[in-house]
């Protein structure tokens, strides 16, 4: 039996992540804002995993055996978080076996009758043919960068001491519907040399994971210092939350939701840049939101100056963490 709320400072919260860094990430944010003790659970699939998710939400055959076998002989947390259809199958077979006063928060579409849930967070971009009480449409992705960005700004600060005021720049990279080509890596560092001559700044580059070396190279070649670039390679901590938060300025690629929200949660200037042939519906969609509520630019074709602007911080978490304590958490006594 689930434990009882009123008693402890802090549920007991299951987060169950598996390869998909996107939704982890979110479902990790959303956990951590909840309770500092919750823990973590690795979800490894066998060869099934592309099963339905119906048939998944009964018995789930796609996990590796000693990873279900390690998950049902522990005690039943109170709540349990899952991101994408695959770890909701098996967060709604948990609650099944265990009892039914343990609550399921799903991130992004379930692939599952959306009853079954708790509470779904749902962001605008992805269509969905349900209206429900238990569904809570947000603005792109979940994350809690704000906390990340004041963790991590001493040892930012530690690791380039002699930093001085730069334009961040964020390079995604290509996904299953679109190539980040070197043609459009040219367009791209040669925009941004521009911008930064511009403003007598130099750039700090992240890249992602994602991100071709062909892309890769042509930034490195032409950025040497005084510019700045971390590759995902490097030795030193990813300073990918110091370069957000502490830039003058964002530049970055539209391929990434979650980069993009991080971006528009730091209160900086930010300016998407996506060329002719990104033709990602979802993306474009948010793009659009983030344009029309004030948040973003788009860096064009003619862009040379960036302009400053303010706007309220997209973030997300907030709303999602208010929500869940006042539904799904018990007050203390």
């Amino acid at each position: 039996m689930a434990s009882d709320l009123s008693n402890k400072s802090y549920p007991d919260i299951w987060v169950l992540v598996d390869n998909r860094t996107g939704g982890a990430n979110q479902a990790l944010a959303l956990a951590s804002r909840l309770s500092p003790t919750h823990q973590v659970k690795n979800i490894q699939y066998n060869n099934f995993s592309s099963l339905p998710s119906f048939i998944l939400g009964s018995w789930p055959i796609n996990i590796k055996k000693s990873v279900l076998n390690e998950l049902k002989s522990q005690n039943p947390p109170d709540i349990i978080i899952s991101s994408g259809r695959r770890t909701a199958a098996l967060a709604i077979y948990l609650k099944k076996r265990f009892n039914n006063k343990i609550k399921v928060v799903q991130i992004m579409r379930p692939g599952l009758n959306p009853k079954l849930f708790d509470l779904i967070i749902l962001p605008q971009h992805d269509n969905y043919n349900y209206t429900l009480p238990n569904i809570v449409r947000i603005i792109g992705a979940l994350n809690d960068v704000q906390s990340s960005m004041l963790h991590t700004k001493s040892a930012f600060r530690t690791n380039y001491p002699e930093l001085p005021n730069f334009i961040a720049v964020i390079i995604g990279g290509s996904t299953k519907s679109y190539k980040f080509s070197a043609e459009t890596a040219e367009f791209l560092s040669n925009k941004i040399l521009a911008i930064s001559a511009y403003h007598s700044l130099p750039v700090f580059i992240s890249f992602s994971r994602r991100t071709p070396q062909d892309v890769k190279e042509i930034f490195k070649n032409k950025f040497p210092e005084p510019h700045m670039i971390y590759d995902t390679d490097g030795n030193l901590p990813n300073p990918y939350p110091g370069i957000i938060g502490e830039g003058e300025y964002i530049i970055i690629t539209a391929d990434s939701i979650s980069m993009c929200s991080e971006a528009a949660s730091t209160g900086k200037p930010i300016y998407i840049f996506y060329p002719e042939n990104f033709k990602l519906k979802k993306h474009r969609f948010f793009v659009q939101q983030l344009i029309d509520i004030g948040v973003a630019r788009i860096l064009g074709q003619t862009t040379a100056f960036l302009e400053k602007y303010d706007y309220e911080p997209l973030y997300e978490i907030d709303k999602v963490t208010g929500i869940i304590n006042k539904k799904l958490v018990k007050e203390k006594v």
